[in-house]
This record gives structure tokens, sequence and C-alpha cells, in this order.
């Protein structure tokens, strides 16, 4: 049974009757009004909200002295807030993309970047909800990476909401990813007509040939979150008019106004309510030394590879009018932070990975925990620039359960009451008056 728009997974009381072989989708109880913990703002006071995801840096090598991203820490936090205390949650990339769109813990296999038999892009088996929905709301278990179409992403959650054109299927959310079908044989997709490919993936069972960046094509399957579940890659024209890529940067080093992020942002009402922004394996930081160019013509990646994307990028979001009206907000986080697995937020470790402790664990597979990151919130009416957090503590979930709330996703999910998967974790607290700290 496919769903259109799946809404949550049940408590596991009524899963038997619901599932007929599939994902149960019924509404969840939803807890009493008084008692939920709203972001601190209210619905429509921000209406774009645009993530940026980078790779494999801890806080203090992004944010402390002697941090190579100078546009970063010169430029840009002195327009934000800072968020000291901002976790990933869990190692490797892939298990962090999918928590920040969906709730979804990790899997033994999303937590090896979906490495399982030879990059395999297999799908989560046997799927079914997890048992103990108190503890792990939302979940389905089983191994494999690519989510059964019973599990909903926050565009899933828009789609209910702003229904995509029913002619064009663009919808109210847009994945922008860099490089994306510069080599249609290697990354998949259909033909965009500015150039690359949409919705680019590898065929369920397999393998996937966009892992390792090429000289001229630097994408890489596993940072784009929206193709590792079948709620949308199963509704291809959709999948194809929303997940798309990014767009080139001109001889003169700005982004040409005919890639897809130019042209959504040349106007307030072509903006997406929701945007997750994939830089390549050069641009995101991954890469120590590129097998292609970062955005200055170098080799460089790292931190220097991802403060030159920062540098050539990020003045179109902020001088875009959605942003200056002071309707958009922009994050800027990372993934993980290689070498630290601490945690936050009574972070729990799902269904589908080893508690800490237990027999045979490894580092990685005792999730939960992806380190401390670090992560800086732009909006220009309720962010004190220059700020710095120092007394909240998020993560992924709670950044995904900031996201509904400031979005209006207030029904449904695994709580019914909007919140995705573990963004429904009971005492998971979204973005405060700590992050949205300016006076209103």
């Amino acid at each position: 049974m496919t769903l259109r728009h799946p809404i949550s997974i049940l408590a596991a009381a009524t899963l038997a009757a619901a599932t007929l072989g599939a994902v149960g989708v019924t509404r969840a109880s939803a807890a009493s009004p008084a008692k939920v913990v709203r972001a601190a703002l209210p619905v429509g006071a921000v209406q774009h909200i645009f993530v940026i995801d980078l790779e494999n840096e801890g806080y203090s090598a992004t944010f402390g002295p002697g941090s190579p991203a100078t546009y970063l820490n010169g430029t840009l936090r002195p327009e934000g807030v800072l968020i000291e205390h901002y976790y990933g949650i869990g190692h490797n990339s892939l298990d962090n993309y999918i928590a920040q769109v969906s709730g979804q813990s990790p899997t033994l296999t999303t937590q090896a970047d979906c490495a399982v038999n030879g990059f395999v892009y297999t799908d989560v088996t046997p799927g079914t909800p997890d048992a103990h929905q108190t503890a792990n709301p939302g979940q389905v278990d089983g191994s494999g990476c690519v989510y059964p179409a019973g599990v909903a992403t926050i565009a899933n959650q828009l789609d209910a909401k702003y229904p995509p054109n029913p002619k064009t299927h663009v919808a109210s959310w847009r994945g922008y990813d860099q490089d994306m079908g510069n080599d249609p044989t290697r990354d998949g997709g259909t033909p965009d007509p500015s150039g690359g490919t949409d919705c680019a993936h590898p065929s369920v069972g397999a393998p996937d040939t966009a892992e390792v960046a090429t000289a001229s094509d630097q994408y890489t399957t596993r940072h784009n979150p929206f193709v590792y579940f079948h709620s949308i890659i199963d509704q291809a024209a959709e999948c194809s008019a929303n997940v798309v890529p990014l767009g080139t940067l001109g001889a003169n080093g700005t982004p040409s106004p005919l890639g897809h992020l130019a042209i959504d942002l040349s106007k307030s009402s072509s903006t997406p309510r929701f945007a997750f922004i994939t830089p390549n394996l050069c641009s995101d930081g991954h890469d120590g030394t590129c097998a292609g160019l970062n955005s200055d013509g170098s080799n460089d990646g790292g931190l220097v590879g991802a403060d030159d994307f920062l540098a050539h990028w990020m003045p179109l979001l902020l001088n875009s009018p959605a942003y200056r009206a002071g309707h958009m907000m922009v994050v800027l986080t990372f993934d993980e932070a290689e070498g630290d697995d601490s945690a936050c937020c009574g972070e729990q470790p799902g269904p589908n990975t080893q508690a800490p402790g237990n027999a045979g664990a490894t580092s990685d597979a005792a999730a939960p925990g992806g380190g401390q990151i670090g992560a800086l919130v732009l909006d220009r009416r309720y962010i004190i620039p220059g700020s710095t957090d120092t007394t909240g503590s998020y993560n992924h979930y709670s950044a995904l359960r900031s996201y509904e709330d400031l979005l209006g996703l207030t029904t449904g999910g695994a709580d019914g009451l909007g919140h995705l998967g573990f963004a429904a974790a009971k005492g998971l607290a979204p973005f405060g008056t700590d992050v949205f700290n300016a006076k209103r």
C-alpha cells in the first residue's frame, strides 16, 4: 500500500490492525496542547527556512581561534547567533542527513553511509513500525538505507499542507544539490533543462556509483537526504521538479542567474518554504584535497573549501527579497564531528543500533551521538547579530522539530502534534528565546 502523503507511524497497540502488510499511518493520539513546547516564534514569523549542511568538523575546529573558515567567522557569524551546544545524532554522514528531514534514527546501514556490501542502495527491511512507540516515536525497524513509503519527511508534511502545483509539480520545498548530474551515467536522474539531472539516485538494489568525487562531478548521493525515502522518489514527477541541481558559478564567481537557486530566490513568491542545500564533496569540506575544483578554482577542501563555497553562495541568500524582508531563516551546520561521539538533549539510540555498553558494539554502532558541531542561525528580525547562545542545547532532531513548528506543521506526526520521528521525543526542546533572542 503506497500512500501519497504519509502522516505518521502509530503507537504499537494499533499497528497490527492498521498495517495490512505496510507501515501503519493513522494519526497518533495528541498530547494536551497546553503541554506542547513550540519554537519561540509564532507560525508565520518565519516563512522560509534554508538549511546548509557542511561536513565532518567539530565546533572548536570550525569556530575556534585559528579556524581557516574566515568568511564564516568574519562575515557570517557577526550576522547571526552561534549555537555553541548543537550536536549531530550519529556517525557517519547519511544518518545525520536523514534525521534532519524525517526524525528517523540511524540504522547500521545508514551509519555506514549505505556502504554495506559495496555501496548498494538498499531498502530498509523489514521496514515495519517499531513495537515500542513510546520509547521510539515514529521509528521503523530494519537495516538498509531507503525508507518505505509510509515514512514521512518534512517534504511530505509540507505537501499535505501546501499541495504541489498539479501541472508543474513544483512544491513548497526543494533540495538543491551541487554538481548533481554533471555526469548523468554516474549520478542517474532525469535531465534538467538548466544542466545536470533531477532526483538523481541509483535504482533500488543497485550499486551507488556517486560515492567518490571525480574531477568533473563531485556530487554524492549520501548527502542528498530526500532520495532515501520512497515517499519522495516514488513520486517521480514531483521528485524531479523539486530535487534539483544547485546551479553554477559564472566567470565572475557569482551564481549564474539561470540556476535553480538563483531563480527561486529572485522573488519571495518563488522562494521555497523549506530548502536543503547540499554542496558537493569539495564545497562541503568532506574531501581534504578535492578531485575537482572548489569555488575559488583550487583543489583545497576541508574548511577552506567549505568557506569558499559560503563566500560565493551566501550573498545570494542574504540579498534575496525573502531574507531582506525578514521572512527567511538560514541554518548553517555540519553533519557530525569526526572523532566525537558526544550527544545531547536526552537522545536515545533508537531501535536499529546497539546501545552503549552492549557486547560487540563498536563506537559508531553505539549510537547515539554525533559530536558537538555548532550551528549558525541567521535571521534579520528575530536574532541579535553577532550573539552566541551558550545556554541552549540542540541537535538535528531539535532542529527538525523547530522547522515543523515555525512552518505551521502542527498536526499529525508521531505525536499528533506535527513532529516526525525523534523530533517527537518526550522532553525535546525546539529553538527557544536563547536562539530567537531579539526583542519583539
